[in-house]
Parts: structure tokens; C-alpha cells; sequence
């Protein structure tokens, strides 16, 4: 493979030394163009097309959405028209009077209103009375609407009531009753439960609706449909089937509302749907409203709009091509001249300037750069020189910037403080002047009391600002002789050097107030702060640093064991006590 590669490139080379410069500047000008102008055409094509779909399928969500409102409208005005019926005051005298008047002033709601049956239950579940006697004097005892309307406000799914569809009219087009229910408890001046007022809407108001919006979809060709919160379509083709299931209907529910693209009949469909939310006191039965339209129908302009682009394009790129082969004439030219020139120079003898060509800035340049070669090599020793400065000048700035890392890695990097390692080798060093020369030196170690419920309370960013806080006014209040370090989390250790046990006493305490007094801010709180200060004198028996600090920590665990907020100075002796047991 590597050698069938190498042949065809060699190939490639040959024949790229047969074509003159105009012949290879119009070929890469024609290619570059074609390429540019067809990516910008395709690119401005995808760009249409998506923006194009993009507005249709907003479209259709509109539409969804619109159809859904206003089946959530009408379902709350009927919900609230019931309500408002059952507890109007003129009301409540017929609740338990004569059947006929309640009859009269339900048929009076009825004609006010697109109810195909009100009737009045009373407790045990009997019609008292009802829209055109219909069901009266029959039990709805067992009927869901009634059931709930006792609790509450309730409003039942679509559904076919057989009895009261044999008491009405039978349609023209044999299509079967089926209804909506509202049900409203009825209850006296007093709030006692008297029974229940329920109602059956005509489902048909829902299929004029969508007919209605069908009708004024501008020759879009939407179909619309309605379907139950279980997938079943309740309105439109294919009526009563399961048209989502799984988790095709969940993701619809879960996500409310939204498109996507689906096959139906064989057809390609660009689909939006949306659930319904309720409205107002209407909770809402999750009714899933889906306007389609076919793809080849929703997507024409998209295609047209690319397919107008991608001409344009093409266009463009035979233009470009023509231009093409006219620029390279241009262009090589002063190319060529040049080259005759230079070859003139090498063969003949004497003068050995190039003449001056122009015909382009890169002519031009080139001309220069030739005449300029000879003069160059004279300074090619200067810049040498100068190359070897800059290394020398860089070689400083590398030395430098080691210095700078170095302090880096001894200090810690949210305090400023020393870090642990840089510390010990300070406190090591420490230790071994005082004990050659007999001096006294203490360390304190130093922890904030209750860290943890600071950060569970405000947060670590909290938690960093009173390290920082703290960080600052223990080293504000040490010499320049003496050493303070951050040893991890909310832990610090300060090396006080030629300091006698009165003044390390004095001195903790000081640090331990001044941290007590100190106003911690974050944001718009204000953090309370207090520490605990173990402290412990360098001892000639210490081994190393290490015995000081663990005596000091000990010291610590005593103030944190005692009260907190208070600083405790561990004897030597007791160490010793505890390593000889």
C-alpha cells in the first residue's frame, strides 16, 4: 500500500513539473472556488432547511398548544358553572323541595349551557330530579362521577354511558353517546353534604373544535387529534385505537409538550403534541392534543428554499471558474518574468542585481527578497550573535522562574502561609540553634473550633475565608523571626523563637482573642469564630521538632476536650511520662 502511494505521488510530482505556474494557479484558484462556493451553498442550504422546518414545527406546537388551551378553557368553565350553580343561595331551598321546581331549574341551566344531562342525587345515590326526567327517580349509586362527587369537585375521562344514550335521540350518523362528567357536592347553609349534582357533557363539542381548527389551518393539510392520557385516540383518525404506548407515551407525558417525526399509513409525518394543564380550579384529565402534517407537505418550502440555494451555488462556482483562468493569466505573468530573470543571472557574467518586478504584493516582495540576499548574508553573523544574547537573557528568566516555583512549592496556597515541608525544615533547623546554644523556642498549634459545622452551614467557600481570616491575623501577630504554617484543612502551626513560657502564653492568648474579635463576612453573613490553641515549650529531651508540634497537638486536644475558645500549655514532663509507660 505505502508503495502504491509513493508511485501515484510521484506521478502527481511529475505531472505538476509539466504544467506551467498559470496553468496550476487557475487549477487551485477553480478548485478553491468550486469547494468554497459549494460549502457556503450546502452549508446555506442545511441552514434553510433547519430554519425553515425549525418555524414549521413551532407551527405545529402552536396549534397543539392552542387546541389544548381551549379544551382546558371549556372544561373549566363547565367545572366552574356547576360549582357556582350548586352553591348559588336561591339554590338551597330546592335541594330537599319539590322535585319538579328542581327540575325546572336545572332544564333553566341546561338551556343556559352545553349540558346534554344535569340531575341531582341525594345521598343514597337516587335521582331527585333531572334534565327531561331523564334517569330520574333511577340509582346512580354505583356510577364513578357519583362515588367522587361526594369527596369532592370531580371531572371524569370520556366515556359511553349506555343507559342514559338509550333515553336519547339516536344520532344520524349512528356514532355512539359519549360523554364528559362533572360532578359537585351539594351541600346545605350549614356545610352539611346533601347529595350530589352531576352533569354529562356531549364529547361531540370536542370533535367540532377540532374541525373547527382543521378548517383554518391555511391548506396545511394538519390533521388533529385528541387522545387519552393512556394513548387512546379519543378524537380524530383512528378513533378509539391505541395510538402510543410504552415509552412513546411516557416520554410524551413526561415531557409535556414537543415534536418529533413518525410513520403512519406509510406516510412520513412531522408531529407536535401537547398536554393539557388544567386551568385555573381545573385540574386537567392529561388529554394529549397532536396536530400532524405529512413531511412532503411540511418540509416542501424547507427542500424548495435548499434546492434554490444549492442552484445558486452552482452558478456561482462556473462564474468562479471563469474568473479562474483569467486571474492566473494575470497573475503568473510577473511569476514567470521573474523566473526568466533569475535565470539569467545564474548563467551570465557580470552585473548580478535582479531587476525590480511587480504585479503583486508577493511579486513584489519576492523581487526585494532576492535583490536583498547578498546583503543578508553579510548580517547573518550579527543576528548569530543576537540569537545567543536572547539564549542568554532566556537562561536568566528559566533561573528566575525556578526561584519563583520553588517559593511556590514551599507555600501553602490559599493562606500564603508556609506549607508542611517547608516548615519542618524551618523548625528542624530551629531546634538544633537552641539546643547548641541553650535558647527557648515554643510552638503553638492552632484549630478552629466547630470547622465543620461552619461548612455544613454556609459552605467550604465559607470555610476558605475564615482559613484565610485566620491565616491573616495569626500572622500579623507573630515577629519576622517567627515562622507560621498552614499544616492542612483547619490546622496551623506558629515556631516562636527566643520567647519564654510567659510571653508564649501571652502571645497565644492574644492571637486566640483577636480571632475570637475578628468579624468573618461572607457574602451577607457574619461568621462567628473562635479557636483552640495547644502550646508546648522546646525541651531538652525533645528528639526532634516532631516532639514539640505532637506536644503542642496535645495540648490542642486538651482546650478542644476542655471548653474550646482557650489555649492549654502541655508540660514537657508529661510527654516524657507518656513515651517511658
Amino acid at each position: 500500500m505505502r508503495a502504491l502511494l509513493k508511485r501515484a505521488a510521484d506521478r502527481l510530482h511529475a505531472i505538476e513539473d509539466r504544467l506551467t505556474v498559470r496553468t496550476q494557479i487557475a487549477a487551485a484558484v477553480a478548485a478553491l472556488s468550486i469547494v468554497l462556493v459549494g460549502t457556503l451553498a450546502a452549508g446555506a442550504a442545511l441552514v434553510s432547511y433547519r430554519h425553515t422546518a425549525a418555524l414549521i414545527e413551532s407551527n405545529l406546537a402552536g396549534i397543539a398548544s392552542t387546541t389544548s388551551a381551549r379544551l382546558d378553557r371549556f372544561m373549566a368553565t363547565r367545572q366552574q358553572e356547576m360549582k357556582l350553580f350548586a352553591e348559588l343561595q336561591p339554590m338551597q331551598r330546592l335541594w330537599q323541595g319539590n322535585p319538579a321546581e328542581l327540575r325546572s331549574a336545572l332544564e333553566a341551566l341546561q338551556h343556559s349551557f352545553d349540558f346534554t344531562w344535569i340531575g341531582f342525587a341525594d345521598l343514597d345515590g337516587n335521582v331527585v330530579a333531572s334534565t327531561g326526567g331523564l334517569l330520574q327517580g333511577k340509582s346512580v349509586a354505583a356510577r364513578p362521577w357519583f362515588k367522587q362527587g361526594l369527596e369532592r369537585i370531580a371531572v371524569g375521562d370520556v366515556h359511553e354511558a349506555m343507559l342514559l344514550a338509550s333515553l336519547l335521540t339516536q344520532r344520524a350518523n349512528n356514532e355512539p353517546y359519549r360523554f364528559v362528567d362533572i360532578a359537585v357536592p351539594v351541600r346545605d347553609a350549614s356545610g352539611k353534604l346533601l347529595g350530589v349534582l352531576g352533569s354529562h357533557l356531549d364529547w361531540n363539542w370536542a370533535s367540532n373544535l377540532i374541525k373547527d381548527v382543521e378548517a383554518n389551518d391555511g391548506d396545511t393539510d394538519t390533521q388533529l387529534s385528541i387522545l387519552s392520557k393512556g394513548g387512546v385516540v379519543l378524537v380524530g383518525p383512528q378513533k378509539e385505537t391505541t395510538r402510543y404506548a410504552g415509552e412513546d407515551l411516557s416520554g410524551i407525558l413526561n415531557a409535556r409538550d414537543g415534536t418529533f417525526r413518525e410513520t403512519a399509513d406509510g406516510r412520513q409525518l412531522l408531529t407536535a403534541f401537547h398536554v393539557g394543564r388544567g386551568y385555573r380550579d381545573y385540574q386537567g384529565l392529561n388529554w394529549i392534543v397532536t396536530a400532524s402534517q405529512p413531511a412532503s407537505v411540511a418540509l416542501a418550502a424547507a427542500i424548495s428554499s435548499a434546492q434554490m440555494i444549492m442552484a445558486i451555488g452552482a452558478v456561482t462556482a462556473l462564474i468562479a471558474l471563469s474568473l479562474a483562468v483569467l486571474l492566473a493569466r494575470r497573475i503568473a505573468g510577473p511569476i514567470i518574468a521573474i523566473t526568466q530573470e533569475a535565470d539569467r543571472i545564474g548563467r551570465a557574467h557580470g552585473p548580478t542585481m535582479l531587476a525590480r518586478q511587480s504585479g503583486s504584493a508577493e511579486v513584489v516582495q519576492l523581487s526585494r527578497a532576492l535583490r536583498s540576499l547578498l546583503r543578508r548574508i553579510g548580517l547573518a553573523e550579527e543576528r548569530t550573535k543576537e540569537a545567543e544574547l536572547r539564549a542568554t537573557e532566556n537562561a536568566m528568566q528559566l533561573q528566575e522562574d525556578m526561584l519563583k516555583l520553588r517559593q511556590l512549592a514551599d507555600t501553602d496556597f490559599m493562606t500564603g502561609l508556609m506549607n508542611r515541608r517547608s516548615f519542618l525544615a524551618v523548625a528542624d533547623d530551629a531546634v538544633a540553634f537552641c539546643r547548641r546554644y541553650k535558647r527557648n523556642m515554643a510552638t503553638l498549634m492552632i484549630d478552629i473550633d466547630h470547622f465543620k459545622k461552619i461548612n455544613d452551614t454556609h459552605g467550604h467557600a465559607a470555610g476558605d475565608d475564615a482559613i484565610k481570616r485566620v491565616a491573616e491575623i495569626v500572622n500579623q501577630s507573630i515577629r519576622t523571626t517567627d515562622k507560621a504554617a498552614r499544616f492542612g484543612g483547619e490546622e496551623f502551626v506558629v515556631l516562636l523563637r527566643e520567647i519564654d513560657q510567659e510571653t508564649a502564653i501571652l502571645l497565644a492568648d492574644r492571637i486566640r482573642a483577636s480571632i475570637e474579635s475578628a468579624t468573618v463576612r461572607h457574602g451577607d453573613t457574619v461568621i462567628p469564630l473562635t479557636v483552640s490553641v495547644g502550646l508546648a515549650l522546646f525541651d531538652e529531651g525533645d528528639r526532634d521538632v516532631q516532639d514539640v508540634i505532637e506536644r503542642a497537638d496535645q495540648g490542642l486536644y486538651v482546650a478542644k476536650k476542655t471548653g474550646r475558645n482557650r489555649t492549654f500549655l502541655m508540660p514537657a514532663e508529661d510527654e516524657r511520662a507518656a513515651r517511658a509507660a
